[in-house]
């Protein structure tokens, strides 16, 4: 490992990215570290899965917290290629990651940088549908 071992990890999120990419997927790679050490690794996977919930950093954290038995993991550092979305950042919040290192920022949909509501705002990727109806029920 390098003198820098953030450098380091994110190095290995790259590898993972462009791993990612080459099978078609969004060039995206996570791992969890604990104390120095890989407890986990993923590259994105929606396409060959079939489920927008495959993203790196999800997949990372569950098989982190399958390696070490438990949903805590607050011992670990979060290593991303890119700004872990909102989905995502529920998922790192529920998992009590304490620290988050990404490479780069997510202009639409960044778990830490976002602003507005998900669901209805037209600040989205060109490429999305436009806005649900969304409805409270009962409505007032």
């Amino acid at each position: 490992m390098s003198d820098n071992p953030d450098a380091f990890f994110l190095a290995l999120c790259q590898q993972l990215g462009a791993q990612a990419a080459a099978a078609g997927e969004s060039p995206v790679g996570a791992v969890v570290v604990r104390a120095g050490e890989v407890v986990a690794a993923a590259a994105e996977a929606t396409q060959s899965q079939g489920a927008i919930t495959a993203h790196a950093e999800l997949l990372a954290l569950q098989a982190a917290r399958e390696a070490l038995g438990h949903p805590n993991l607050s011992e670990c550092t979060l290593y991303s290629t890119h700004e872990p979305c909102v989905m995502c950042a529920y998922a790192i919040r529920y998992h009590r990651i304490r620290r988050v290192v990404y490479g780069q920022g997510s202009a639409y949909l960044g778990g830490a940088s976002a602003r507005g509501p998900v669901l209805s705002t037209a600040q989205v990727p060109p490429h999305w549908a436009p806005a649900p109806e969304v409805v409270e029920w009962p409505s007032s």
